[in-house]
């Protein structure tokens, strides 16, 4: 294992301490909170939201970032809830899902790499993928098949099985992205594109395959959705927009690229669900539970610049004081 990735997995004990805290805190206080009814909800909760949060972070990761991604989960729920015209079977239906996500990615790709703006391009995107999530599901509800719906529910005692393929999913991009030549150019690309243009990185070729995994993990986040609607629901995965980009900030993921590690967002994603898990246990409506997200998303970004900023000064100093300054 290399040095940077120790040093990206050290920076992420904060955020895991944070979370069990949360967690600790919460059990003590409010009895429901520790039941195994609650744990299985929480775990539940907190699996879309890892998945597509693991996606969003290697989009963040390369300095972009995908506005698509709770639309595609949006429509992901929406096939699965018209299996009969789309695809007639659970397999075919899942591997149609699974094909238009990573579709809607490569998409974002072709346009990013064009030259248009991320943020446009995949503002452009969502919206053009709500209308056609509206248009195959017009209203929550549908049918999903038996053999589907009872994968995306299945249990391991309490634990949901969707939450192990979510943490799994985050540990093997972790492994991809730490770990892999793919991986390397992700951060070149993401910490300063001129340079790794020089350095030989094929950026057009990191770039597009990101975006294919960011679209292909919503889709798959979609599917974990559905275990919770039990139905489809063509609005249903917007919020996760926003909680993805959250969980991803919060997991100390740099927006400005070239910084951070996946296991961070996967206890950001942990944090984000967890939250909103307590505030549902005290009764806080959803009105003040985005109210506080936003204001947990300002926290972060300022910690996160605090440290930045602490950093390169001490960076400076070691520089001058050995006289690199010079």
């Amino acid at each position: 294992m290399s040095g940077s990735t120790l040093h990206n997995l050290r920076a992420t004990v904060p955020i895991w301490a944070f979370t069990a805290l949360l967690i600790l805190v919460a059990a003590l206080l409010s009895p429901p909170f520790r039941t195994l009814t609650n744990v299985t909800a929480l775990l539940s909760l907190a699996a879309p939201l890892i998945i597509v949060a693991t996606g969003q972070a290697v989009i963040i990761l390369m300095a972009g970032i995908d506005l698509s991604v709770g639309s595609v989960m949006s429509l992901a729920t929406a096939l699965a809830a018209s299996y009969a015209t789309f695809g007639g079977s659970a397999p075919v239906n899942t591997i149609l899902i699974l094909v238009v996500g990573a579709t809607i990615g490569a998409l974002n790709g072709l346009g990013v790499i064009a030259g248009v703006h991320p943020l446009i391009m995949t503002l452009s995107t969502y919206i053009a993928v709500r209308g056609v999530a509206l248009f195959v599901l017009p209203s929550p509800g549908g049918e999903v098949s038996g053999g589907l719906l009872q994968f995306v529910t299945l249990q391991v005692g309490v634990v949901p099985v969707f939450f192990i393929v979510a943490v799994a999913i985050a540990v093997v991009v972790w492994y991809a992205t730490a770990e892999s030549t793919w991986g390397r150019r992700l951060y070149a690309v993401g910490s300063n594109a001129t340079n790794a243009d020089k350095s030989g990185v094929n950026r057009k070729a990191v770039i597009f395959v990101g975006f294919i995994v960011s679209g292909l993990l919503a889709s798959v986040a979609g599917l974990a959705l559905v275990g919770r609607l039990y139905s489809g629901d063509p609005l249903a995965g917007d919020p996760y927009t926003l909680n993805s980009i959250t969980a991803v900030v919060l997991g100390g993921v740099a927006l400005t690229g070239g910084r951070g590690s996946i296991i961070g967002v996967l206890a950001g994603a942990l944090l984000v669900g967890s939250i909103g898990n307590v505030l549902n246990m005290f009764g806080v409506s959803s009105a003040y539970q985005f109210i506080a997200t936003g204001l947990i998303l300002i926290v972060a970004l300022y910690a996160y610049n605090v440290g930045v900023f602490r950093r390169d000064r001490s960076a400076t100093s070691a520089h001058l004081n050995t006289g690199g300054g010079r």
